[in-house]
C-alpha cells in the first residue's frame, strides 16, 4: 500500500477533514496534518471550506511504498470577534470571494466560556469579503477584506462596537496575536452596580418578601486555553444594601461563588471534564419580629430550648451554610447554531452542604426554630448550559444542575440559574434572573427572582 499525507497549516482539530475520492467513490475522510493509506491507484483529494465544487482539488497518483505529500498552496483562515475591551462577542459572520462573487458559508460565531474553539478556515489564495450574517456581498457598511497568501495562516480579528455591534476596525493584531499564543490565559474582572426588585421566599414556604435593593458585584474571571486543555475559573462576590422605611441600611443579598471547570478535549465538541464549585456568603442572616417573643430553639438531637423577649433570630452564621459542588465525566457540545448554543455535561458528582449553627423557621409556627444538620451527597449529575441570543441585545443564558443519589431515601438536588438580558449600552444592562434551588434540608423549592438595572465598569 501507499499513503497521502496533507499537511495541517494550524491546530488539526480547528481544520475541515478533507475527503478521498476513487473517481467519483467516496474512499473516507482523515483530520488534516494525517496519513491516508490507500491501494495504488490514481486518486482526488478534496479539501478546504465550502461546498464540494468550491473545495480545493488536487490530483494524486498513488505507488506501493510511497507516501505522496501534497504541500500546502491554500490559506487558513481565523476570525475573532471582538469589541473594544477585547470581550468576544457572539457574531456570526459570511466570508464571500471577490474574484469570483462566491458565498463560502457562514463563520460561526465562538464563546470560550463554553470551550468553543475557533474554527480555521481553508481557502484558495485571493481576495475575501467578511460581512454580518445575512448581508450580501455588495453591502458597503459592516464589512472587511482580507488578502490571503499560498501557503500562510492569517489570524483576523474584526472589533465591533458593544453599544451598536457595527464594525469599528480589523485586521491582523500582531503584537495581541502573539501575546495569546505564547500566554494562552485571558483575564477578565468588572465591577457591576444594581437597582433590583427582589421576591423570595428563602425563609418561609409562605411568607414571600418583596424588596427594592441596591446590589454591587464584583466578578472575575481567568481562562487557559490551549487544546487540549480548557481550564476556567468564574468568581463571583454580590452585596446589597436594603433601606425600608424608617429603618436603617441592612445586608439584603450576600453570596460568594467560585466555580472551576477543567476540560480535557478529545475531539473539538467532546472532552473528559471535571469541576469544583463553593457557594457561601459573608454576613450573619437574621428574622426579625416587630414585637418581642418567645422562640423555640430545637438542636439536632431534639432538645427545645426557650427564649423570652427576642426580637431577632440568627438563622445563618458567616459562611454558612457552605455548599461545595465536585464533579467528573464527559462534556458534550450537541447543537451549535446561529441563535443557540448548548454545553452539556453528565457524569458522577458530589454535594457537601455545611450547616454550622444554621437555624431553620418552622412553616407552621414561626416562632419555631430546628437546627440543619450537615448533608452529604453523592449520585449521577447531569449539567446544561445554553445561549440563546435574541435580536441583537437580548440574551438568555440557563444553567442547570441536577443530581440523582445513589443512596436510598434521598432526594435529586436541583439547581436553576436563568439570565434574561436586555442590552441597552455597553455599560448598561437590564436584567432579570431567577434562581431555583431544590435542597434536601429544605421542604420546599427555594425560589428567587431579581430585576435590575445593572451598570457595569470593566477592570480588564
Amino acid at each position: 500500500m501507499g499513503r497521502i499525507f496533507v499537511p495541517a497549516i494550524t491546530n488539526p482539530a480547528n481544520e475541515p477533514f478533507y475527503a478521498v475520492f476513487e473517481g467519483d467513490r467516496l474512499v473516507g475522510e482523515q483530520t488534516m496534518g494525517s496519513s491516508f493509506f490507500l491501494l495504488p491507484g490514481r486518486y482526488t483529494v478534496l479539501l478546504g471550506t465550502g461546498s464540494i465544487d468550491q473545495r480545493i482539488r488536487k490530483e494524486v497518483e498513488v505507488e506501493r511504498g510511497e507516501t505522496k505529500i501534497i504541500y500546502p498552496d491554500w490559506c487558513a483562515l481565523t476570525v475573532e470577534v471582538i469589541d473594544e475591551s477585547r470581550n468576544y462577542h457572539t457574531q456570526d459572520l459570511q466570508i464571500y470571494r471577490l474574484e469570483t462573487l462566491e458565498n463560502f458559508g457562514i463563520i460561526p460565531a465562538i464563546n470560550p466560556e463554553l470551550g468553543e474553539q475557533l474554527q480555521t478556515l481553508l481557502l484558495a489564495p485571493g481576495h475575501y469579503k467578511i460581512v454580518e450574517r445575512g448581508r450580501d456581498i455588495n453591502t458597503f457598511v459592516n464589512f472587511a477584506t482580507v488578502l490571503l497568501q499560498p501557503g500562510t495562516y492569517t489570524p483576523y480579528t474584526i472589533v465591533i462596537d458593544s453599544q451598536t455591534r457595527h464594525f469599528i476596525g480589523s485586521g491582523v493584531l500582531t503584537v495581541a496575536t502573539h501575546q495569546r499564543k505564547s500566554r494562552h490565559w485571558k483575564l477578565f474582572g468588572a465591577v457591576h452596580g444594581s437597582v433590583i426588585l427582589n421576591a423570595a421566599n428563602d425563609v418561609s414556604t409562605r411568607k414571600v418578601r418583596t424588596n427594592i435593593s441596591l446590589l454591587s458585584q464584583l466578578e472575575s474571571r481567568i481562562l487557559f486555553d490551549k487544546m487540549p486543555h480548557y481550564y476556567l475559573s468564574n468568581n463571583y462576590l454580590e452585596l446589597g444594601a436594603l433601606r425600608q422605611q424608617g429603618e436603617t441600611f441592612q445586608i439584603s443579598q450576600d453570596r460568594i461563588q467560585v466555580k472551576n471547570t477543567y476540560v480535557y478535549y478529545l475531539l473539538p465538541w467532546i472532552g473528559g471534564y471535571t469541576r469544583f464549585e463553593v457557594t457561601t456568603h459573608l454576613f450573619n442572616t437574621y428574622t426579625d419580629f416587630d414585637q418581642p417573643r418567645e422562640v423555640v430553639l430545637r438542636s439536632l438531637s431534639g432538645a427545645e430550648t426557650v427564649k423570652s423577649g427576642v426580637k431577632e433570630v440568627k438563622l445563618e452564621p458567616s459562611l454558612f451554610p457552605l455548599r461545595l459542588k465536585e464533579g467528573f465525566g464527559m462534556n458534550l457540545t450537541p447543537l451549535r447554531t446561529y441563535l443557540a448554543r448548548v454545553n452539556l455535561r453528565t457524569g458522577f458528582g458530589f454535594r457537601q452542604t455545611f450547616n454550622r449553627g444554621v437555624y431553620q423557621q418552622s412553616g407552621d409556627v414561626d416562632t419555631l426554630f430546628a437546627r440543619i444538620s450537615d448533608n452529604y451527597l453523592r449520585g449521577l449529575e447531569t449539567s446544561l448550559v445554553s445561549s440563546l441570543s435574541l435580536l441583537r441585545n437580548v440574551i438568555v443564558t440557563t444553567e442547570v444542575d441536577y443530581l440523582i443519589p445513589i443512596e436510598a431515601g434521598k432526594k435529586p438536588v436541583l439547581d436553576l440559574e436563568n439570565t434574561t438580558s436586555l442590552i441597552l449600552t455597553r455599560n448598561v444592562t437590564l436584567e432579570h434572573i431567577l434562581r431555583l434551588n431544590r435542597d434536601p434540608a429544605k421542604e420546599w423549592t427555594i425560589q428567587e427572582q431579581f430585576v435590575s438595572v445593572r451598570i457595569s465598569y470593566f477592570i480588564f
